[in-house]
């Protein structure tokens, strides 16, 4: 793993440096430190989906590519600013009156804006940087303790990775044939991380997400320290975890994109001085790496120039003519956005209605999942009502807001740009809201900023910098943020325990290793559902099913006539469409449909996920049973419930007619099941395995069949027990739990997957499996 994040963090030093020294030439070490990796990351992205724009990417030519870019970059970082020159840009005006430079040429705006600065550089709080930068880091401590990410969006994410990396392209591989249209920066990025470092493609997208989030941390801490607010700024990120939702729901493309915002709050909170050539073509090459992301990002920076263009009002004459570059950039990096949505994206919507998924982004889901922040946000808005930062930033959020309108007109149709925006922020209560109403707080409860006032002619309020909210208040304020962010500590170590909530199993990921020196010599059927998704991270074979991710077109596809067949035991038409095998996580439902038919069989089993073989003659010695237990034990039984199963919108068949509900079994007791078989057929030995979810590290359990113990290893996550027994027409089924579950908070409570928000450890049951191993006796 450690591998990867070298790979990736060293490529952003030196064209973070570069482009910051234009963007920010006031910036000290400090402030740089925590701004080059952010910036270097955004370009990083750029860089690698320009290439795949020009149809020119390969592993090989990124390679290249970030090699030339650094080597410019050193190049430019070596340039001093020379004395005797006549002439200079304003960023070398800036650098060289922050070093003590004294040029022919000067200018009051500067001087002023370098006083301001070094008095906001000497003036930091120690204790809020120190807590800041803990804060960032916590961000990092998935890496240390999860194989792989949460949600199931990173698995579209991986195949499309997986499939670049060996194609170069989005074309959809056999045996169906389309192409995907995505923004291509994160995709491509991780597809060369993956085949530079060698690591699994769910280590290097693990890393990639991560590090993303951790970018934007330090990129607002850096940036807003401009103004004297970047600790206090990054620490009001925590008051909220909206954004950190997204990130463990592995939505990295839409995170990443908000690296964006980053050089548009520079750009836009620029204090004072005229933003030129230099400075407006570095402003524009990374909005249109924020493109290249994720359109999310790159909505939301437009929001932010048009909020500072209504702003262009409360600024004095002076201040309008030094600021229209900045204006006219901003219309243009706006209209070229609304250009591209429009020509490219749009007509590819034509029959889709608009879409809301989770409802209106802007009631409920935004109170859930910004509620804390914006009660406090709400109060810093009151109190610097009067500054033009403020008004700005509120203007800002207000827009945003406006946006999520568009999912009250749900199912309204023939409108392709109302349809793409309601794709494209069906989920923005998680990442709309959380930047703004975090620097909102930020810059009200840091001690050491300073506003302007829009009652007078735009000029900082004195170098004395008094504070809008006391010391106090600042205190408790870092006290909560500390207390949540151990909080968050707490919560993680908790999810470590808790393998059942990926969309994958440690036995699909055996699975897949044993088919990376295995290959299938035909297709391969897989569930057309994440869990079957990610067994296309292996190139060596193809896979039947295709993920929909961004806007797919499929020319051709044989998933459903494939499933019809498999259901339907016509190997006949399976066979005309080339598959020979097929792969079963247990999460899934196919195994219930292969287990029984006697032209499957079973050739590889890792703790449940399965590698079947088709063949033309059937044979009953390859049939597996699969059995249901009766839940009318949780009636009568006090310690089990009947719950929703998190899966259950991703399952599309059910064999066994078991509903939506499961078992789950939470407290300290005796749970029997009699007669779990009643079957004359059922006479001799066979292989009895046990399919449950073990909810968290809960190991005080024992199961028995027919009074004997069933071997368990208590692995938290999916489990498949086994053991051979010898049955007379049925047997009996027991599980004791010998403590009490424990209470846990389950984030699948706050998506709507999950039931409970306060759930509790303890064992889920689904089915059990029947395999006769020799002919019955009487």
């Amino acid at each position: 793993m450690w591998e990867v994040v070298l790979i990736l963090i060293l490529p952003t030093i030196a064209p973070g440096l570069a482009l910051l020294r234009i963007l920010d030439a006031s910036a000290d070490t400090f402030r740089k430190a925590l701004l080059c990796f952010p910036i270097g990351l955004l370009t990083l992205y750029g860089v690698s989906g320009l290439l795949f724009v020009v149809n020119l990417w390969t592993v090989t030519n990124l390679t290249m590519m970030l090699m030339l870019v650094n080597a410019v970059s050193i190049a430019f970082l070596f340039r001093k600013v020379h004395v005797e020159k006549s002439t200079y840009t304003q960023w070398q005006k800036m650098e060289a009156a922050i070093h003590g430079i004294v040029l022919s040429e000067s200018e009051p705006e500067i001087e002023q804006e370098v006083a301001a600065q070094q008095w906001f550089q000497a003036n930091r709080n120690p204790i809020l940087q120190i807590a800041a930068g803990c804060f960032c880091f916590l961000t990092l401590i998935p890496l240390l303790m999860f194989d792989r990410p949460f949600g199931v969006d990173w698995i579209g994410f991986s195949t499309l990775a997986t499939s670049v990396g060996q194609t170069g392209t989005f074309d959809v591989p056999a045996p169906n044939s389309g192409v995907w249209t995505y923004p291509p920066a994160f995709p491509t990025l991780l597809a060369w991380l993956s085949n530079i470092t060698g690591a699994s493609i769910e280590e290097s997208i693990l890393v990639l997400g991560h590090l993303s989030l951790f970018g934007i941390l330090i990129g607002i801490w850096g940036c807003m320290d401009r103004l004297g607010a970047g600790a206090s700024s990054v620490l009001a990120m925590g008051a909220s975890f909206a954004l950190f939702a997204k990130v463990f729901d592995s939505g990295y493309p839409t995170v990443a994109s908000q690296l964006g915002l980053i050089t548009g709050l520079m750009i836009v909170l620029r204090p004072l001085h005229q933003s030129l050539r230099y400075h407006i073509t570095a402003f524009v090459f990374l909005s249109f790496c924020t493109v290249l992301i994720h359109p999310t990002g790159a909505m939301y920076l437009a929001a932010l120039l048009v909020a500072s263009l209504l702003m262009r009002q409360r600024l004095s004459e002076d201040e309008k003519v030094n600021r229209k570059p900045i204006f006219l950039t901003s219309i243009f990096i706006i209209s070229a956005m609304f250009v591209i949505a429009l020509l490219f994206f749009a007509p590819r919507m034509l029959s889709e209605p608009v879409f809301a998924e989770y409802g209106w982004q802007g009631g409920k889901p935004m109170l859930m999942y910004n509620g804390p922040l914006m009660l406090i946000a709400g109060a810093c808005i009151y109190l610097g009502r009067q500054s033009l930062e403020i008004r700005l930033l509120s203007c800002w959020f207000f827009i945003l807001w406006l946006f999520s309108f568009i999912h009250l007109v749900e199912g309204l149709a023939n409108i392709q740009v109302l349809s793409l925006l309601s794709y494209t922020l069906y989920s923005m209560a998680l990442h709309a809201y959380h930047i703004p109403l975090a620097i909102i707080v930020g810059l009200l409860a840091s001690r050491s900023t300073s506003l302007t006032n829009i009652d007078e002619e735009a000029s900082w309020f004195g170098l004395e910098m008094d504070p809008f909210i006391r010391p106090l208040y600042s205190t408790i304020f870092l006290v909560i943020l500390l207390m949540g962010s151990l909080f968050a500590v707490g919560l993680m170590v908790q999810l470590s325990e808790h393998d059942e909530l990926h969309a994958t199993t440690s036995g699909d990921i055996q699975l897949r290793e044993y088919l990376a020196n295995h290959p299938p010599d035909q297709f391969v059927y897989t569930e057309n559902i994440h869990w079957g998704h990610a067994f296309a991270f292996n190139p060596s074979f193809q896979t039947s099913s295709v993920p929909t991710l961004g806007l797919l077109t499929l020319d051709e596809s044989i998933q459903a006539q494939a499933t019809t067949a498999l259901r339907m035991d016509d190997v006949q038409t399976l066979r005309q469409l080339g598959i020979g095998y097929a792969l079963s996580s247990p999460i899934g439902t196919i195994a219930l449909t292969l287990g029984p038919s006697p032209y499957w069989s079973m050739e590889q089993s890792f703790e449940g996920a399965r590698y079947w073989k088709l063949w033309d003659v059937p044979s009953p010695s390859r049939v597996l049973d699969f059995i249901a237990l009766n839940t009318t034990v949780c009636e009568t039984t006090k310690g089990c419930q009947l719950e929703e199963d998190p899966w259950r919108n991703h399952r599309f068949n059910d064999p066994l007619d078991r509903g939506t509900e499961r078992m789950n079994l939470i407290g300290k007791g005796y749970y029997s099941w009699d007669n779990v078989v009643n079957d004359s057929n059922t006479v001799g030995t066979y292989q009895v395995c046990i399919v449950y979810e073990q909810i968290g590290s809960f190991e005080s359990y024992q199961i028995a069949l027919n009074g004997q113990s069933v071997p368990v290893e208590a692995n938290p996550g999916w489990n498949h027990q086994c053991m051979n027994a010898k049955l007379n027409t049925t047997f009996d089924f027991a599980i004791t739990l010998e403590e009490d579950g424990t209470t846990w908070i389950n984030p699948l409570g706050f998506s709507g997957r999950s039931s409970e928000i306060f759930d509790s450890t303890g064992l889920r049951l689904h089915h059990i499996e029947l395999k006769r191993i020799n002919d019955a006796k009487a």
